[in-house]
């Protein structure tokens, strides 16, 4: 018997219903994968919550908040590159190794801060390290999904992937707004550290069972052909290319809108603090972990097209209606429903984008989708200016609207993405 083969006997049966919601999880390699990106992502909302209070504590100008949470997305451009090392590489030790680095990072700014010996430079220097770190995290931890499930649980398993990334997005937020009030901001880079640490331990029994990618002959061509035959697979696979597209005007137009201004949104709308902005992050973890569940039942769907249609148009509008908003509670209800709009979109066009791609330009093809989140610092900075002339309820106005103008352009000039079935 073939280790294939071996491996289809193993296969959990598929459940029905809202039994299935959780069918990827029989899986143990996706189950540690699945566990250790619950961890990955607490680190991570720690950090954003800790790292924008900081930038707005230290600087006070919603214009350098903006570039500070922009800076550590930016490098997110040069995901293609990464991309290129997760088809060339085993891509369980590429993930290891980041995991260590970024460890080491949490750790070594934790101290700078306990110490008390932070400056404005040293936030700026600590998002550009984070982002690169980030680079390849994310195409490579997003190829492993696929390489832990058959292809048909593939929708579920990225689904509950968003799922669990959401689920401490939600819990994060809060956890470091009181971490922030009670012990200073440098506890929530060592709980960070720790956190990845434990990502580390979780990826040493993870083993590659669902992948035909022949590395080899990968490696046989240079990087520059790797990188030159994903770009072109993206610019000649017209769902790809809608896709990416369209992914990147909603990062652009409204998620960095939303996301970068949200902690002077919670200054000055709001009246707050670190608490307020804890929560309303928060509240967007909320929103997305709803998205997602119910993206995980109904992974089956095959209208992915009016999904998107009418996600992306719940997020631009929902964007409109918190610009209005003026008190927490109503602010935190709107963007539990704004959020799991966002992530309907960002959940659906993941999985289409994995579905149709081949393994071996799985990593590639990942890499110019994931492009999108590096344009956040081109939003947030464009946000910032806005906010700082107009205000931040007319800067997410105008994110909105652009972003909903773009979309209706698309679905008059593309109908066939409206009808994209897969």
């Amino acid at each position: 018997m073939t280790e294939r083969s071996a491996i289809q006997e193993r296969r959990p049966i598929q459940k029905t219903g809202w039994a299935s919601t959780f069918w990827s999880l029989s899986y143990p390699d996706y189950r540690l994968l699945w566990i250790s990106t619950v961890f990955i992502s607490g680190g991570n909302w720690l950090q954003q919550v800790t790292l924008g209070w900081l930038a707005w504590e230290m600087t006070e100008s919603p214009l350098q908040v903006g570039a500070i949470l922009g800076v550590r997305t930016a490098p997110l451009l040069l995901s293609p590159i990464a991309g290129v090392m997760a088809d060339r590489f085993d891509r369980r030790k590429i993930l290891m190794v980041d995991q260590i680095a970024m460890a080491a990072l949490g750790v070594g700014f934790a101290l700078v801060l306990i110490f008390n010996a932070q400056q404005v430079w040293h936030l700026y220097l600590f998002a550009v390290v984070a982002g690169f770190l980030w680079v390849i995290n994310n195409p490579v931890r997003q190829a492993l999904v696929a390489n832990s499930v058959p292809s048909e649980a593939l929708m579920n398993a990225i689904a509950l992937n968003s799922m669990a990334f959401n689920s401490m997005r939600m819990v994060g937020p809060a956890l470091g707004g009181l971490l922030i009030a009670a012990f200073g901001p440098g506890v929530n880079f060592l709980l960070q550290g720790l956190l990845y640490i434990l990502v580390l331990f979780m990826m040493v029994p993870f083993k590659v069972r669902y992948s035909s990618a022949n590395r080899e002959n990968v490696r046989s061509q240079s990087v520059l052909h790797n990188l030159a035959e994903g770009m072109k697979y993206v610019w000649h696979e017209p769902t790809t290319l809608t896709i990416t597209l369209m992914t990147t005007v909603l990062t652009l137009t409204i998620l960095s809108f939303t996301m970068n201004q949200m902690p002077v949104y919670a200054a000055q709308i709001l009246h707050g603090a670190g608490r307020e902005y804890g929560l309303l992050l928060m509240a967007m973890g909320i929103g997305g972990l709803l998205g997602t569940l119910i993206m995980a039942r109904f992974s089956q769907i095959k209208r992915k097209g009016m999904v998107l249609v009418s996600a992306f148009a719940g997020a631009g509008i929902g964007l409109l209606v918190l610009s209005q908003m003026t008190t927490l509670w109503s602010a935190m209800i709107v963007l539990v429903f704004q959020q799991g709009f966002v992530m309907t979109v960002m959940t659906t066009n993941n999985t289409v984008i994995q579905m149709i791609t081949p393994d071996h330009l799985r990593g590639r093809v990942i890499g110019v989708y994931m492009m999108e989140i590096g344009w956040m610092p081109v939003g947030g900075i464009i946000a910032g200016a806005i906010a700082t002339h107009y205000g931040v309820p007319f800067a997410w106005m105008i994110g909105a609207v652009t972003g909903l103008l773009t979309l209706i352009a698309v679905a008059i000039l593309r109908p066939q993405f409206r009808r994209l079935t897969v």
